[in-house]
């Protein structure tokens, strides 16, 4: 480890242009080294080995998934999606206070200005709509209450 490490996350900073990632990078090869059955009678045949697993492992890291998707700080709040606000809609308000905020039926109704028959409709609602969007079993799993 002391031999390689800092060859390794040259390489792997050089790829990458992040030392966080050039340290995950670091790891996963040193511990390929050290998992690794093969032994060389030559050092400039281990630095060979290292240096190509270094390469290839920055070659994976680059087709990942968490490479492809992930967006600079300064671009993320373009890149937002935006939730409507809590006053925008009736369901999305009390599907909020019931279960973020933890009111039941009633309380809601009176900070509305509703029924708690009316915020029963709207949690229906709410469910139903994510039931829709989840799809599938896990819709069905979750929502079940």
């Amino acid at each position: 480890m002391e031999r390689w490490s800092d060859t390794v996350l040259r390489i792997a900073w050089t790829w990458t242009g992040s030392v966080h990632d050039a340290r995950d990078i670091c790891q996963t090869v040193l511990l390929k080294l050290l998992t690794s059955p093969r032994r060389f009678d030559e050092e400039r045949l281990e630095r060979a080995w290292v240096v190509r697993v270094t390469v290839n492992c920055c070659k994976d890291w680059k087709k990942s998934a968490w490479v492809r998707r992930r967006l600079p700080l300064e671009a993320a709040a373009h890149a937002a999606v935006h939730l409507p606000e809590v006053g925008e809609s009736p369901v999305l308000a009390a599907v909020y206070l019931r279960y973020y905020e933890g009111y039941e039926p009633a309380e809601i109704g009176a900070l509305m200005g509703c029924t708690a028959s009316q915020v029963s409709t709207y949690l229906y609602r709410g469910k139903a709509k994510l039931r829709k969007t989840l799809g599938g079993a896990y819709g069905q799993e979750c929502l079940s209450e």
